[in-house]
């Protein structure tokens, strides 16, 4: 590796380290450009047109604040529903900092490329640790896919989320075969 490209690398890396330096807002996680939020140890359901639907860790679901009956099964899928969500946000976490990870191995193997000249070894370490971040989103990848097939059974059984039904367009085989089955 030339030693400009191992500046502007190092320059580069540089920035991504400090710009993950901010302490981030954990508390609150957005799915399908903010049409799912969960906050508060609730997810939130924002589609236009519609009062917003809030599901709690127990399976409660309310539209504009108001309770909706539902039965136990709708219980379960409204739980896996929020299961999903929580566990997009802590694998988004994982993912984040097994990416800061890779910055900082970067940031190190330059430093040891340009005290000895072999930039070589800074390729196999980052790829080895970047495959880390990559089975970490894969991990997100599996929980959209949860959060659908909760959301299509619920569009079924539950007349009043109907609405709430096309937020989220997780396609299972879009995810198997670009991120699942990858070589």
């Amino acid at each position: 590796m030339s030693h400009p490209r191992l500046i502007a690398l190092t320059a580069a890396l540089c920035g991504l380290v400090a710009a993950c330096g901010n302490a981030p807002d954990w508390s609150s996680t957005t799915i399908a450009n903010g049409a799912i939020t969960l906050r508060h140890e609730q997810v939130t359901l924002h589609t236009s047109g519609v009062p917003e639907a809030v599901i709690t860790a127990s399976g409660d679901f309310t539209i504009d604040g108001k309770a909706v009956a539902i039965t136990p099964d709708q219980r379960k899928q409204l739980q896996r529903y929020y299961q999903g969500a929580l566990a997009v946000r802590e694998h988004g976490i994982a993912t984040g900092k097994a990416g800061v990870a890779v910055a900082g191995a970067a940031l190190s193997g330059i430093a040891d490329a340009i005290s000895s000249g072999d930039g070589d070894q800074i390729d196999k370490h980052v790829s080895a640790k970047a495959e880390l971040v990559e089975q970490k989103a894969r991990k997100i990848c599996l929980d959209l896919v949860e959060i659908k097939a909760a959301q299509d059974a619920l569009a079924t059984q539950l007349p009043a989320f109907k609405p709430y039904a096309g937020l989220l367009q997780a396609d299972d085989d879009d995810c198997k075969s670009t991120v699942i089955n990858r070589p």
